[in-house]
């Protein structure tokens, strides 16, 4: 293990390097050797997964209060795997997308530092190395969305970003200091020990629980989530690469943040109810808002904050490894989508796949399938005796996802092609968050304190308004025809404001 744990820095230095050499050598960025990164990281964690222990490297320890190395288990594995897959992508269409610009060897040396501190951020085994490494890369990214500083819009847009950014570093330094205050520590292990004793818990649990809301807000702030959300779809006039790169791996921060700070976040209901109600809000917010973009890059930055928010009430219901699911999926997607936006009009040519949304469905007909997926779903995992039955929250993922399927098959022309797709869309899902909860083991917490009024409250709260976005999403041309479907049109046509 401590051979292996030689890699990490030069995993993490990867990106820098390449770049440097590419300078001798420009091919090198077009070349096979940018997927050597995302092979290493497969490798070393599958074989953390199978020592059942994490790899570390420890260059220097600061008594018990933190030390200097790096750290990767099977969570920052497979999201560092995620974004060196994508980091390469980016940095090989980059390569052509600013082929005539001057300022390109800027660019990709801006690119490659993000992507360090990326990973850094990642392999971080306690909070000052993830703050250092979250500045990094709030730093850099700035650098990129100001690379065309003769735009007005996307100075503008990188001066907003950075006064969030910068009250999320408040929001995580004052965390942290809580934390140092009654752990003595900022170790990640440390801090997770500590929260499994019953008597440090309840002697602190004040602080503990303004510790972890101050986190969830610093999450927030960098994964655009309501209102700390206005930026973002004003990034457009930055170069495409920025965007996939921006949408598809760091906007994921704050969720990773969550996620790995869980058995903490754990121990607090009040803190996953404020995320899980904010990430819900955000989710059908952005997804309103998204309806009425005729923009391209509009209409993903936001379905990027609909998604964010989504994946924030997955981590505040308690479901930490179906969030992690959902981060890798999105990633990959949104990479996808904004590198080929500029193809958009072809996509005419999939109608046939996915055909327009039936906004005219009787009312009968889209309440009797909501319900029937509702049950379907619900009695299938319970003949099974699924134990994801069992898990936190899952009650509203479940109908979260029969209400998708029912969408599905109410935008398919032929109804038996939807429940296929809905039937396979589902049990990949299921498998996938099944598949990953194994995975991850002991790395996110499990299960989440607090069963009152509190949460069933957030879970009500939370599954009426799936509810309402669904039948929404259904009723769009009657609401669009009445005096108040208008002014939310133009307000939601202005991104809300």
């Amino acid at each position: 293990m401590e051979f292996t744990g030689y890699f990490l820095p030069a995993l993490i230095l990867f990106p820098i390097l390449i770049n440097r050499l590419a300078k001798h050598f420009p091919r090198l960025l077009l070349s096979p050797v940018l997927l050597l990164s995302p092979i290493i990281f497969v490798y070393l964690t599958g074989f953390s997964f199978y020592l059942h222990e994490p790899i570390e490297l420890t260059l220097y320890q600061f008594s018990t209060y933190f030390s200097l190395g790096v750290r990767l288990d099977v969570l920052s594995g497979l999201i560092a795997m995620t974004v060196s897959t994508i980091g390469a992508v980016v940095v090989r269409y980059s390569v052509r997308y600013l082929e005539d610009d001057p300022k390109r060897i800027q660019f990709q040396r801006n690119l490659s530092y993000t992507l360090s501190f990326v990973l850094f951020m990642l392999m971080s085994p306690n909070l000052l190395l993830f703050f250092a490494a979250w500045t990094g890369t709030s730093y850099f990214l700035h650098q990129l969305l100001t690379h065309f500083s003769q735009r007005d819009g996307a100075l503008r847009a990188a001066r907003q970003k950075f006064w969030v950014s910068r009250l999320g570093d408040v929001f995580i330094l004052s965390s942290g200091a809580v934390l140092f205050f009654v752990f003595k520590s900022l170790e990640f292990q440390t801090l997770f020990l500590a929260v499994k004793n019953p008597t440090i818990l309840a002697e602190n649990a004040f602080l503990i629980n303004l510790a972890s809301l101050l986190l969830v807000f610093g999450a927030m702030t960098k994964s655009a989530q309501f209102p700390f959300h206005y930026w973002l779809p004003r990034t457009m006039e930055t170069p495409t690469p920025v965007s996939a790169i921006m949408h598809a791996g760091i906007i994921n921060a704050g969720g990773y943040l969550v996620i790995r700070m869980s058995p903490i976040l754990a121990t607090t209901p009040v803190a996953l109810s404020v995320l899980a109600l904010v990430g819900g809000f955000t989710a059908f917010f952005g997804t309103l808002v998204m309806f009425a973009q005729t923009n391209v890059k509009k209409s993903l930055a936001y379905s990027t904050i609909a998604q964010m928010g989504f994946m924030m009430l997955q981590c505040g219901l308690g479901a930490f490894s179906i969030a992690t699911v959902h981060i890798v999926g999105h990633a990959f997607y949104k990479a996808y989508a904004f590198l080929s936006s500029g193809t958009a009009t072809d996509f005419g040519k999939l109608n046939r796949y996915f055909p327009k949304v039936n906004s005219e469905s009787p009312f009968g007909i889209v309440l009797i399938l909501g319900l029937s997926s509702v049950a379907f779903f619900w009695g299938t995992l319970h003949y099974l005796n699924s134990n994801i039955l069992n898990e936190s929250g899952v009650a509203i993922l479940l109908l979260v996802l029969a209400l998708a399927g029912s969408q599905i098959i109410i935008n398919s022309k032929k109804n038996i092609d939807g429940v296929s797709m809905v039937i396979l869309i589902a049990g990949l899902y299921i498998g996938l968050s099944a598949s990953v909860k194994f995975l991850l083991g002991g790395s996110v917490a499990a299960q989440v304190a607090g069963e009152g009024l509190l949460r069933n409250s957030t879970f009500a709260i939370c599954a009426s308004l799936f509810v309402g976005l669904y039948f929404i999403q259904n009723s769009l041309d009657k609401i669009s025809a009445t005096k108040i479907g208008k002014r939310v049109y133009v307000r939601a046509l202005k991104g809300g404001f």
